[in-house]
């Protein structure tokens, strides 16, 4: 578990649905990342895969909440629920959703300046990325960068993406041009 900023950290682990098919260019790696945060009273983690114990030091005294980019980002929710007794009911007060797309949520963490993405963007291959196997039926790569492009008016300084590596706001320009 890496702490990217004061009070947000980063880890991954290995999606228990995975399967070797679903590698490859087009597809997504193994390892999928999970954020959490410090929201004052409320410890906030996002689409949650196997949490390290460490996590259950952080949210220690206070409330915790789980966010999801996506409902079948639901991964290791239950659990989150069951060990620090967490709220899943929709985004906390400290979340926002800034984009929705075919049921995909990005979530603005305004205290990090940080973006999260479930599966609109990747950088498990590479540089950030939108997928282009993953567009929608007569979606384009340009249409869905456009979809998107509002979201480099917010202060961005960490791109979160739940397929990978996080980034920096560079990162999302370079995605999104």
């Amino acid at each position: 578990m890496e702490e990217l900023a004061e009070g947000l950290w980063w880890w991954t682990a290995p999606h228990p649905d995975w399967t070797p098919e679903q590698s490859g260019p087009n597809g997504w790696a193994r390892e999928v990342s999970s954020y959490a945060f410090d929201c004052g009273e409320t410890f906030v983690l996002v689409d949650p895969i196997s949490p390290p114990s460490l996590v259950d030091e952080l949210a220690a005294g206070r409330s915790a909440a789980v966010a999801l980019t996506s409902e079948w980002h639901a991964r290791s929710t239950d659990e989150v629920v069951q060990r620090l007794g967490a709220a899943h009911r929709g985004p906390p007060p400290c979340v926002e959703v800034k984009a929705e797309i075919s049921n995909d949520r990005v979530l603005w963490l305004p205290q990090y300046g940080a973006l999260v993405f479930g599966d609109l963007l990747l950088a498990d291959h590479g540089p950030l990325r939108v997928p282009d196997a993953w567009l929608e039926e007569g979606e384009t790569h340009e249409s869905r960068a456009a979809k998107l492009r509002p979201l480099l008016e917010l202060p961005v300084q960490h791109v979160l993406p739940t397929h990978g590596k996080p980034g920096t706001r560079a990162d999302l320009e370079r995605a999104l041009a």
